[in-house]
């Protein structure tokens, strides 16, 4: 099963929320690629590119992958094969909704 979220926030306003709502439900996320940092762009820039990785805190599994690009101030995030856990799917939706609600 793939998961696709469009969210109406930057990408670090996601990622924030996602690192907070996973921690929350025993992930740990952790950045692999940042564009930005790649470029040694601006943080004004408007396109970023992110990927995530999501570890179950005390399990062997590998990590969950999420990418999140940012363009016009929306994130798009995507994660394939996405893990059975409904607690991993749960803490997606409480992130998404969390954003939501700022917005």
């Amino acid at each position: 099963m793939d998961y696709h979220q469009s969210i109406a926030a930057t990408c670090e306003q996601t990622v924030t929320a996602l690192a907070h709502t996973l921690t929350a439900h025993g992930y740990r996320l952790e950045r692999s690629f940042d564009l930005r940092s790649a470029r040694h762009a601006a943080p004004t820039d408007h396109d970023q590119y992110l990927v995530l990785l999501a570890y179950e805190q005390g399990a062997s599994a590998p990590p969950v992958v999420i990418t999140a690009h940012e363009g016009a101030g929306v994130t798009r995030l995507q994660i394939e094969a996405l893990p059975h856990s409904m607690a991993f799917v749960a803490a997606l939706e409480e992130a998404a909704n969390r954003l939501l609600d700022l917005a």
